[in-house]
């Protein structure tokens, strides 16, 4: 954009007076300094930043010298800082020029030269023009010189045109010649960079429907292929190539329905059809959508894998029904985790939630989900545990289609419209580390052994026991990712530390408990009050668990002191040493080993509670006790002491 509505002034004395002002406080009139030059590198990196300038200006200059046919003058391209980029011009004058010190890489700003258009007119971003005696140095009183500043789209200035000749040889339409110049400098560089911007549009553009997991087709009124993506050719069994450019009737049997469609120009919304491709029959489900427009109907055509999309619609989304409201809220501490679970739930932000063994932390990402915009979406929840190692990353990452068997939906595509719910974060395997972080960064997921990226839109909620900062600083956690899950982080207090909430969480047990076996359950304060003194190492589960047991043993429903099992009145309280946050040095089968005694001490050695505490299949349970020579009868034997 070049100053097109500018009008050209004979002399510019309304912007040499404060010039004037300026340089008197700076410098001599009397003496010349040769201004300095940006030589070596640093011109040739100003040279690249102005490629574009100088690429379109030279050309401009070189076509009004040829105009001038000879006249004792010089053109200049100088950047915004005032900088002399490129000339051309009479031998004669060049050499005047360059007595002065007015070289390719040389700085004409105000506070070196002095007032004169080479400066003005960056400075005040006008066409400027300063003959004689208006330039502030004597130096410069023989010389003339017109300039014209050019701008970008944007409405920055770029540049500028400039001439120089002696005073006696000026001409009153030199500046209108820079006027033109400039216009004309300013329009190519508006032209190309327009253009340019197109193009990486239309290359974004490109690169998006050949990079989609679905096949697109697009075709004009004539039915004439103009562009087919790489999915979409292969699952028609047709050059890609080849193909665009001839009608589509020639390259596949359109199904019925959608010749229909087409003809009426009706769209279509994931409708299942059958092509004729090639002497075979292909099964898809596709999206037809019409552009109307004055020249004619065209059409945008999506192809998804019908293996896929039944995949995708049978798959058991979870679906989970806590809730913040069903939460206990008579101690402050409760309070503050609904507090900070509903912030959590306005946002799309990843969480991290940390806590003792038993505490309800998946409960806590069910209300949060519940509360979001993502509530009617899937809930998906992954026990990281089973992917210690990256020999399960198929069914975490994915797979793509192969000629042998259909792809495989990620867990983080089944959680995509909802929350992903990763418990045990600090077991996941490195390289299913990056994986997460790509998805949270970058909302892109690559399957395992394909190159395509996948949209996922999801809500990371992770949880863990342990202190992930000291996993981070032994190299046994991702940073990056540590960083974004640490950006919102609830903590949820240990039972012992909420104990207001325990008559509350006590009574809504036993209510969920009425309604399982239709049956009235009550207890008594005394009882209620033993329950509160309790410091309940396995927390909410643990509380939940015995609730449970004592009244089902319970006469007639009626829970009373004497209900209650004998190790409940010899509690010790807990020290720092047995919490349930492990040891940072320790090694994940030492954690492991730990996690399993510490399930063992919380349930009694109850092998079914373990399973569900630990979150891990029986089979699995055994296995690991075998694996670590732990007995678990002498829990029991405990308990009954």
């Amino acid at each position: 954009m070049t100053m097109q509505n500018q009008r050209v002034e004979p002399t510019s004395s309304s912007f040499i007076a404060p010039s004037w002002h300026r340089c008197g406080k700076m410098m001599q009139r009397e003496t010349w300094t040769t201004p300095h030059q940006a030589q070596g590198l640093t011109f040739q990196s100003i040279g690249r930043r102005k490629t574009a300038l100088l690429t379109i200006g030279q050309a401009a200059l070189e076509d009004a010298w040829e105009y001038m046919d000879g006249r004792p003058c010089a053109l200049f391209i100088l950047d915004e800082s005032a900088c002399l980029l490129t000339r051309c011009g009479h031998p004669d004058t060049l050499a005047q020029l360059d007595a002065l010190g007015f070289l390719p890489g040389s700085y004409c700003a105000e506070s070196i030269i002095g007032t004169c258009a080479l400066s003005l007119a960056s400075l005040v971003g006008q066409p400027i023009k300063t003959l004689g005696e208006q330039h502030f140095k004597q130096a410069l009183f023989p010389w003339a010189f017109c300039s014209t500043p050019i701008f970008d789209n944007h409405g920055r200035l770029s540049g500028s045109i400039a001439l120089c000749c002696l005073a006696e040889q000026a001409s009153a339409a030199d500046l209108s010649l820079t006027l033109a110049m400039a216009r004309e400098v300013g329009n190519s560089l508006l032209t190309d960079s327009l253009l340019a911007e197109s193009n990486r549009h239309l290359n974004q553009m490109y690169g998006l429907l050949e990079s989609m997991d679905d096949g697109v087709m697009a075709w004009n009124e004539q039915g004439i292929l103009q562009f087919i993506n790489p999915q979409a050719a292969r699952l028609l069994r047709l050059d890609g190539q080849a193909s665009q450019g001839k009608n589509l009737d020639d390259l596949v049997t359109l199904p019925a329905l959608l010749r229909r469609a087409i003809k009426h120009a009706r769209p279509l919304s994931h409708a299942e059809v059958t092509f004729e491709s090639q002497h075979q029959f292909i099964d898809a489900v596709v999206t037809l959508k019409p552009i109307v427009e004055a020249q004619g109907t065209s059409f945008i055509l999506l192809l998804h894998p019908v293996e896929q999309m039944r995949q995708l619609m049978t798959s058991q989304l979870g679906k989970v029904s806590h809730t913040f409201a069903q939460m206990s809220a008579d101690d402050p501490e409760t309070r503050r985790v609904i507090h900070f679970g509903r912030q959590a739930a306005r946002g799309s932000f990843p969480i991290l939630i940390c806590g003792e063994e038993g505490v309800g932390k998946e409960l806590i990402a069910q209300a949060v989900h519940n509360e979001s915009e993502r509530a009617a979406g899937p809930f998906i929840a992954v026990n990281c545990q089973l992917y210690a190692d990256n020999a399960l990353g198929v069914d975490f990452m994915g797979s793509s289609a192969t000629e042998e068997e259909n792809g495989r939906l990620s867990r983080l595509e089944l959680a995509s419209g909802g929350t992903l719910f990763l418990e045990k974060i600090e077991y996941l395997a490195p390289e299913l580390q990056s994986v997460l972080l790509q998805v949270i960064k970058q909302g892109v997921v690559t399957r395992l052994d394909a190159r395509r990226l996948i949209p996922v839109d999801v809500k990371v909620i992770a949880t863990t026991t342990m202190d992930l900062d000291n996993l981070v600083e032994q190299n046994r956690f991702s940073r990056q990712l540590y960083y974004a899950l640490h950006s919102f982080e609830i903590s949820i207090p240990p039972l012992r530390e909420r104990r207001n909430s325990i008559p509350s969480l006590v009574h809504n047990r036993l209510r969920t408990l009425e309604r399982r076996f239709s049956s009235r359950l009550k207890v008594d304060d005394d009882a209620l009050a033993r329950l509160v003194a309790y410091s309940w190492p396995g927390n909410d589960f643990e509380l939940n668990s015995i609730i449970e047991n004592i009244a089902i043993s319970s006469e007639h429903g009626h829970i009373r002191l004497s209900n209650l099992p004998g190790w409940l009145f010899n509690d010790h309280p807990r020290t720092a040493s047995n919490s349930a946050v492990l040891p940072a040095g320790m090694s994940i089968s030492a954690i492991e080993k730990e996690a399993i005694i510490h399930a063992a001490r919380v349930t009694h050695g109850r092998v079914q509670e373990m399973s569900h505490l630990l979150n891990i299949g029986r089979t699995t349970l055994w296995r690991k006790l075998k694996q670590f020579e732990i007995d678990v009868s002498q829990f029991k034997r405990r308990n009954q002491e």
